[in-house]
């Protein structure tokens, strides 16, 4: 089992390539002017595809699958 230094370096290494290999942030910065200006702003705004993919998926995976598949993509136990 890891302990915390561990599960830091982890996400910290996600993290990275998750920046690196993330939706344009152009596409991101127009969906929160978007949520901003909103009248009658959504409890949730999904920015760019990868985004768009998690939100289908948290639809349709049971919530314990969906949870277990985002800590282990994140390199984080428990």
């Amino acid at each position: 089992m890891t302990g915390p230094p561990q599960q830091r370096q982890a996400f910290g290494r996600v993290m990275a390539a998750a920046i690196k290999d993330g939706d344009d942030p152009a596409t991101v910065a127009k969906v929160i002017v978007q949520a901003a200006t909103d009248p009658k702003p959504k409890l949730r705004y999904t920015a760019g595809p990868l985004a768009g993919r998690a939100r289908t998926l948290r639809r349709f995976v049971p919530a314990r699958a969906f949870d277990s598949q985002l800590r282990k993509l994140n390199q984080l136990t428990g």
